[in-house]
């Protein structure tokens, strides 16, 4: 594969990324600062209190917001690396929620930072 190929490939993962990505922390974002979808139970069995949700809702909202503006989708990305790495480690040591979810989440999120940070290089 020459270097024309990968780098097109390369663009179409990150765009697909940034979509779902994307999608998916907007609505998590807004799940979070509504407390819909079991959010507040959830935060609850965490027992940190309600302030992460807040706090989570909106850095996951914020981040999905900036992975849409080329510029920042790095920035977006990591913002929401952090805060799904966050969950993943949180569901995993206080075992409230399985962490294939947020694990894989955390994965994807990391390899678009990975990718955007890439493609600004070349």
């Amino acid at each position: 594969m020459g270097l024309q190929t990968t780098s097109k490939v390369s663009a179409v993962v990150t765009w697909v990324l940034r979509g779902v990505i994307g999608l998916i922390f907007l609505v998590v974002g807004l799940e979070k600062l509504t407390g819909t979808m079991g959010t507040v139970p959830f935060f609850d069995a965490i027992g940190w209190g309600q302030w992460l949700r807040y706090a989570s809702g909106a850095v996951d909202t914020a981040g999905a917001l900036l992975v849409f503006i080329p510029r920042f989708t790095s920035l977006g990305a990591f913002m929401i690396t952090c805060s799904v790495g966050l969950g993943t480690f949180l569901c995993y040591t206080k075992a409230v929620f399985n962490p294939a979810f947020p694990l894989v989440m955390t994965l994807l999120a990391a390899t678009l930072v990975w990718l955007g940070r890439r493609s600004r290089a070349t």
